[in-house]
């Protein structure tokens, strides 16, 4: 695979900048950068913000303007930006206006030298430059990073002399080196990645608050700056070069930056900004009476003071010809149903569908991630139906035969009448088909590698809301809304042929009319039944790997089965309850740890799942808990039907068949000895759920189905799993050599799983304790000293430079899903979605977010220290509450 960060000739990114480079006449109005007596950090701000206030002086730039902030940080990731290009609107100047007294950008908190701030000013032509200002990464159009400790920068800036460099110089040091070895540009030392880390932030920061296509950016160190061009398929880094005087590429890219409109800049042309009054009706949401509570405060997170909120369109989207089902047309139709003859050909062209139009504001989740599909989730008001909603913003990975919509899975499971989904309302690619797409991945192709797969923008809209599965109030809550999850995978699996191969505790959700029900979304990474014999578009890439089933962990490049689905829901609901309940013993972090965290990456490839796979090698699970029997039954009998699907896998052959070698090892760390806390006396179920007037889900009829009421409900009693194998489909012995990723027993039928959670109902199951994760967070073991060794994700050995030649690919190296439009687009800004697959090109990889927080993309970073790893599990966010890792392929 190849890299997603690229370095390029600073000519190459000024060709796709659109625009017209200055006149000699024009360039004698801008001010070139006197570094002579340049000492400190916020002096280099001084001379970036003049110079290229004095640029857009000369064009006469009115959309945009050059601020410098007030030092105050914001937000939970990025330190403050102190310098960037804003949007010049009403609404961005008073949200980020913060000069009523008319101070120059010379007078702020940045002045920690004790210096004279007016000398400073005046020396550095601050008093005509642009004013300080809060800093609002609603409204950057394009960050600016400044470095003055060469250190402390993210890439490599040489120490050439300061003199005079034409444009079409560079002194980098990639530049002028010959081997035909491709170096690294980012610097790997534990300042440099600290800088690294900081600007991935801000890009995070503009992606996460606005609705961009791609997002420029500027890095400075010094004398020297590079030009950057982010979007979901990469990043394309300029190679560095001296932006002192009035003719260099800073000064060509900021004029051409002044006379860009928004579209040109990045931004979504399909989103407005609405005032208050069109935006009323969607926060008057917040106080209906006729919403779930719950729900009415996601409407208020949405719709905070000083939010955007915006109006974008859905356009309602056919099957494309190259994305439809294999099986179509499914179910297939009666030849004795008149209604299934074929249609008579219009008379007339068909009608372009309708947009539908819906308000958003803040995004309710988002995955954080800057490549990849890049989910972002939204409380909605369907402006159309005047009720609330939710959307889905993502860029869908597009690969002919091998990918399709979301929507059209929704559509399929509603026409099969699948239950437990969420409605549809519509869905489609952004602007029309393939009209949004990435442009990186052709400017990111060098010989020997796939480039990275088209992206497409897309949005779905839903009719329900979930609540989200951590918000259960008792465990036989939790219990029944897992077993309804599980009946709606079985509709799927059953009625529609759909695997969904990302089941985690994101995916799924209480629903808030019956609280017992529940709702499996994110079907974008599943398969049809028929699709799972010709294996992943590429392995690894399968759901969230927290909750990835001990074989699917341990092998990534075995075909995906339904076991392993079965077996995620186990995973998932084992995490909750270790979460939310108190256990016997010590080591609850270094459970959590082990079992859902550990990995190697080997190969590019994330291989873990060691310790559940030795779990299932026992009947019994590997906690036990604190004064609960009945909950304790649930997980005996889960852990004793793994075990006995897994006590006929092959493991040495499934090495043999899907190993993969040199896997590194770490040692072991001991447990903390630490002294348990007094249990704690059982509790009453919540009886604000009445679990006896829950409306029936449709359960199918059969011996497989039926649940033992005649169990003990009150004490420790572990269901006859034995006799559960029996009932249940099992695979034929041949079957079983032929397919040795198929398990028998327990984990090769839904009605196992859903008869253990369902038998929930009739026992008597505590409330939902406080978090013990923070509870038990003085059993700790202190923290060995730790140096986090490629912290900034390994991103600088996958960062290579490019020279001319490969800068563009020829047709002998095209590569599937690489537009030949773009390879010949005069730039940034345009795209085209024409790709075909042609014999003989290289699958290229199709999925996967470049989320910087563990993505196989560009090899997560190896096990951060226990520290770091006790406040990600302190806070919840092991995994986000509503989204999976999306390393999943369609």
């Amino acid at each position: 695979m190849g890299s997603r960060f690229f370095e390029v000739p600073v000519e190459a990114v000024l060709s796709k900048v659109p625009g017209s480079l200055p006149t000699a006449e024009q360039r004698k109005l801008f001010k070139r950068a006197d570094f002579s007596r340049a000492k400190y950090k916020k002096h280099v701000y001084s001379l970036v913000t003049t110079t290229i206030d004095s640029v857009f002086t000369a064009a006469s730039a009115e959309k945009v303007c050059v601020r410098r902030t007030d030092g105050r940080k914001h937000g939970k990731r990025a330190d403050a930006l102190n310098v960037g290009i804003y949007l010049n609107t009403p609404a961005a100047v008073n949200t980020t206006d913060n000069n009523p007294t008319g101070k120059g950008v010379g007078e702020d908190a940045d002045n920690s030298t004790g210096e004279d701030p007016e000398k400073n000013a005046h020396e550095y032509g601050d008093a005509d430059g642009a004013p300080t200002s809060h800093i609002s990464w609603h409204w950057v159009a394009i960050p600016i990073e400044v470095k003055h400790n060469r250190d402390h920068a993210a890439f490599h800036f040489s120490k050439a002399p300061l003199t005079t460099q034409s444009k079409h110089s560079s002194s980098s040091p990639n530049a002028s080196k010959t081997s035909s070895e491709p170096k690294s540009f980012v610097p790997i030392t534990l300042q440099n990645e600290q800088g690294y880390v900081q600007f991935i932030d801000r890009m995070l920061e503009v992606f996460d608050n606005q609705h961009r296509r791609f997002s420029y950016a500027i890095y400075v160190w010094d004398y020297m700056a590079r030009i950057c061009f982010f979007d979901r398929g990469g990043a394309v880094i300029s190679e560095e070069f001296n932006w002192t005087m009035p003719d260099s590429p800073l000064h060509d890219f900021v004029w051409k930056v002044a006379h860009m409109s928004e579209a040109q800049l990045g931004y979504d042309p399909t989103v407005e900004r609405v005032s208050d009054e069109d935006a009323a009706a969607f926060k008057r949401m917040a106080d209906d009476s006729g919403v779930h509570e719950k729900i009415r405060s996601f409407v208020k997170q949405a719709t905070p003071e000083g939010q955007p909120i915006y109006k974008v369109d859905i356009i309602p989207m056919g099957t494309p010809p190259d994305e439809g089902f294999p099986d179509d047309p499914f179910p297939p139709p009666s030849p004795a149903d008149p209604s299934s003859a074929p249609a008579s050909p219009p008379s007339q062209p068909p009608v372009a569908p309708t947009p539908r139009s819906f308000l958003i504001g803040k995004a309710y989740f988002s995955s954080h991630s800057l490549i990849g599909r890049s989910t972002r989730g939204y409380i909605a008001y369907d402006i159309d139906e005047r009720r609330l909603c939710f959307l889905k913003d993502y860029w869908r990975p597009y690969v002919p035969k091998r990918t399709r919509p979301e929507h059209m899975i929704y559509e399929r499971m509603a026409r099969c009448g699948v239950e437990g989904i969420p409605t549809l309302i519509c869905g489609g690619d952004v602007g029309g088909t393939r009209a949004q797409m990435t442009q990186i991945q052709d400017l990111l192709h060098h010989l020997g590698d796939a480039p990275p797969v088209p992206r497409s923008h897309y949005r779905m809209a839903t009719v329900e809301i979930g609540l989200p599965l951590e918000s259960f109030t008792n465990f036989k809550q939790l219990a029944l809304v897992f077993a309804d999850a599980v009946l709606a995978h079985y509709q799927a699996w059953d009625k529609a042929k759909v695997l969904h191969r990302d089941i985690s505790i994101g995916n799924i959700l209480i629903d808030p009319r019956t609280l017992t029900r529940a709702l499996l979304i994110d079907w974008d990474l599943c398969r049809l039944e028929c699709e799972l014999e010709s294996g992943p578009t590429e392995p690894d890439r399968i759901g969230t790997f927290q909750f990835r089933s001990a074989l699917a962990a341990c092998f990534p490049r075995k075909p995906y089965r339904l076991s392993d689905d079965l077996e995620s829901f186990i995973h998932a609901f084992d995490f909750l309850v270790l979460k939310y309940h108190p256990i016997k013993g010590h080591g609850l972090r270094r459970l959590f740890e082990d079992t859902y965290e550990s990995y190697s990456l080997v190969q590019g490839f994330k291989v873990g799942g060691n310790l559940k796979l030795e779990h299932f090698r026992s009947p019994y699970p590997p906690f036990q808990l604190r004064a609960n029997d009945a909950l304790q039954s649930i997980i005996n009998d889960l852990h004793k039907g793994c075990y006995e699907s897994y006590r006929d896998v092959d493991i040495n052959e499934m090495d043999l068949l899907y190993g993969i070698d040199d896997v590194d090892s770490d040692a072991d760390e001991a447990d903390s000895d630490v002294k348990e806390k007094p249990l704690p006396a059982e509790q009453e179920p919540d009886a604000t759920v009445d679990f006896d007037s829950m409306p029936a889900r449709s359960v199918p009829t059969g011996s497989l189905w039926t649940i033992d009421d005649s169990a003990d409900t009150t004490t420790s009693s572990s269901s006859d799993t034995s006799a559960s194998e029996a009932e249940a489909p099992t695979a034929a012995a041949s079957d079983v050599g032929v397919d040795p990723c198929k398990l028998s027993g327990f984990l090769s039928h839904h009605s196992n799983l859903y008869k253990v959670l369902a038998s929930a109902k009739g026992k008597r199951l505590p409330t939902k304790p406080k978090n013990q994760l923070r509870a038990r967070a003085h059993q700790d073991p202190v923290p060995v000293n730790y140096r986090p060794i490629n912290h900034n994700h390994n991103i600088g050995t996958l960062s290579t430079p490019s020279t001319g030649n490969d800068l563009y690919p020829v047709l002998g190296h095209r590569r599937l899903g690489t537009p030949s439009s773009v390879r010949s687009s005069s730039s940034f800004a345009e795209s085209s979605d024409n790709v075909e697959l042609r014999p003989g090109d290289k699958r290229s990889w199709d999925d996967g977010d470049l989320n910087f927080g563990g993505s196989e993309d560009v090899g997560p970073p190896p096990s951060p220290p226990r520290a770091e790893k006790r406040m990600r599990l302190t806070d919840g966010v092991l995994t986000s509450p509503s989204v999976s890792d999306d390393d999943g392929c369609p």
